[in-house]
């Protein structure tokens, strides 16, 4: 009998960041009507893998359908890759700061509001593993297992 193999569910996060007045602020999104962390703010956009897409294009497709904006492949860094194995899940998270277009709210029956915040003064209503996610970035640390444990890759 052939042993069945363990499956993950891949979501993609986009952190789109800016530099404003000498100030990194970053776009994130209030979620609404979804059922989970509804009233929480969470990155700009952010979406399930597709059977045969890259991880990069799930993120451009993403940012699209979300906020209307043209993100380049080139342009985009994976900085952390999640993985809460508790709720068969790998998130993996992008960043940039090139993009053509104005962000705007795409899909308002997920989207209450989609606002730039300064990095340092970040909501309290903001979704614990954005804040957690922000905070692993500044040191560096590139794989949490999802309890935050802060594994540091050299």
């Amino acid at each position: 009998m052939k042993k069945e193999r363990y499956q993950s569910k891949v979501a993609v996060f986009l952190l789109l960041t800016r530099e404003k007045d000498g100030i990194t602020e970053i776009l994130l999104q209030e979620r609404v009507n979804t059922g989970y962390m509804d009233g929480k703010y969470d990155a700009a956009c952010s979406g399930h893998l597709e059977k045969g897409e890259t991880l990069a294009q799930a993120t451009i497709r993403e940012a699209k359908e979300e906020i209307g904006i043209e993100v380049k492949e080139k342009d985009l860094k994976m900085v952390a890759l999640i993985h809460p194995y508790q709720d068969d899940y790998l998130n993996v998270f992008f960043e940039t700061k090139k993009y053509e277009g104005t962000p705007k709210i795409k899909e308002p029956e997920k989207c209450d509001d989609l606002r730039w915040f300064n990095i340092e003064e970040l909501p309290e209503n903001i979704f614990d593993r954005i804040k957690n996610v922000l905070e692993n970035i500044k040191r560096n640390i590139i794989y949490d297992d999802g309890d935050f444990t802060n594994q540091k890759l050299s």
